[in-house]
């Protein structure tokens, strides 16, 4: 007997789903799946970082915290106390190209459930007090921030990397335009974004899909039409930059390395093709730039390569750590290793291990009705094929040694590579001076 995201082959394969259009604009896509008395929502508005206005970065993003801070009708914690109440889970948080409206409940809560998603997402107070604490807690984790050189070396490569871009600042914004946000603009974000045709709710869980297309119809059909926001994210255009880019933080006993740059669209055809590489390269445990890093070489604890595909080119990231003395040999081996990989490819064990790895990574994570959930909502936001994920194991395995080999060379970067490097810039600079001119950067882009 097979369950839900199993198909009797072995493989993958999601239950059917209905999507549907409202009259409003707004759109549907419901699936059902009864081994569990849950149902998952995953709602998705077409408004993230990237339509921040200019010099109100992080907007988005306090937009979509306050949408749980209180309605017309419910103040913050009436909301949370009833979510508490149920053991149900609401949350909110935008990314670059959107945001995204978490739920999941007890399928005999469905009608608490839709009741508060639909007030949230309709209603939201904005109220000044709410505005103001959300402001607050935002600019204390921008300072946090400046405490981890890790994830510090990762924002200022991307805003580096972008510039003036909408994909160059980072979704909370700036401690500089996070203080400049009011109530006024809160509210001005969500009436030109949160409008019915630039939404998309899916459900997966223990219900019935026409019933359950009815209910959200229900629940939201007191939402007016209104026109689409002009809010096309523009492409990215590569401009030149310096090569070797150094960010001085005094007394660091180590250097944050980030190498890459401007990389894939979500939609890309070589999207899976890219994945099995990748994974080869430093997507793995096993892969080249561990083997060579960490394990050959004990220059460090961690190597990594991502690609981040968004709805325009996201980055592609080269990441690791070093101590000061050993910056330049990490550097030189981190290049080394994607040129032997543009170069060679990969060899026919390598590729298997990937496929492994990748088919069972993904057999694991798409069981459960949230991972199917956001299964739906990738291929709803994204405009994916509707049998995406039916057929992704089987492009995985049809990636052959020659097709990484293609991709090796065509899509992974290494002369374009940006080199961001954050430490004491006393004790590395001269190092870093033999790869070229060394440009300066401040901790803070603002």
């Amino acid at each position: 007997m097979t369950t839900p995201g199993q198909s009797a082959a072995g493989g993958f394969k999601l239950p059917p789903s209905v999507t549907r259009t409202f009259s409003n604009g707004m759109k549907a896509c419901v699936m059902e799946y009864h081994e569990l008395p849950l149902v998952d929502f995953q709602v998705i508005v077409r408004a993230g970082a990237a339509h921040d206005p200019r010099g109100k970065e992080g907007l988005a993003s306090l937009v979509a915290d306050l949408l749980r801070k209180g309605t017309a009708k419910r103040r913050a914690k009436e909301i949370a106390d009833a979510v508490d109440f149920v053991g149900g889970v609401l949350s909110a948080s935008a990314d670059q190209d959107g945001t995204r409206v978490s739920a999941e409940f007890m399928a005999k809560d469905l009608d608490l459930a839709l009741e508060l998603l639909a007030d949230t997402l309709q209603r939201p107070a904005f109220a000044p007090e709410e505005v103001e604490r959300s402001r607050a807690e935002t600019l204390a984790e921008l300072q946090a921030i400046k405490e981890n050189p890790s994830l510090l070396a990762s924002r200022r490569f991307i805003e580096l990397l972008y510039g003036g871009h909408p994909y160059g600042h980072p979704t909370t914004g700036w401690e500089s335009s996070v203080a400049t946000v009011t109530q006024a603009d809160v509210k001005g974000y969500y009436d030109r974004h949160y409008v019915p045709g630039n939404v998309i709710v899916v459900a997966v869980g223990d219900f019935r899909a026409e019933e359950m297309l009815q209910r959200i119809e229900r629940a939201f059909r007191a939402w007016p039409p209104r026109p689409l926001p002009e809010a096309a994210i523009p492409p990215v255009k590569d401009p030149a930059r310096p090569g070797v880019v150094l960010i001085d933080k005094p007394e660091s006993t180590q250097s944050q390395i980030r190498m890459g740059a401007v990389g894939i669209r979500r939609g890309d055809p070589d999207y899976v093709g890219i994945q099995v590489a990748n994974t080869i390269l430093g997507g793995g445990f096993t892969s080249r730039l561990v083997e060579e890093i960490r394990v050959n070489r004990g220059l460090s604890y961690g190597a990594s390569s991502r690609f981040y595909p968004l709805v325009e080119q996201g980055p592609f990231l080269v990441s690791t750590f070093t101590k000061n003395e050993t910056t330049l040999e990490a550097i030189k081996v981190a290049r080394q290793v994607v040129e032997g990989f543009r170069r060679e490819g990969a060899t026919q064990e390598e590729l298997d291990k990937a496929r492994k790895y990748l088919k069972g990574s993904f057999a694991i994570g798409h069981q459960s009705p949230d991972s199917m959930a956001d299964a739906l909502a990738e291929i709803a936001f994204y405009g994916l094929p509707a049998d995406y994920y039916d057929t992704y194991l089987q492009r995985v395995e049809a990636v052959s040694v020659a097709d990484v080999k293609r991709i090796a060379a065509e899509r992974f970067p290494v002369d374009e590579m940006m080199v961001v490097v954050l430490g004491e810039a006393e004790r590395i600079r001269k190092d870093l001076e033999t790869l070229g001119p060394v440009a300066t950067a401040p901790l803070s882009a603002r």
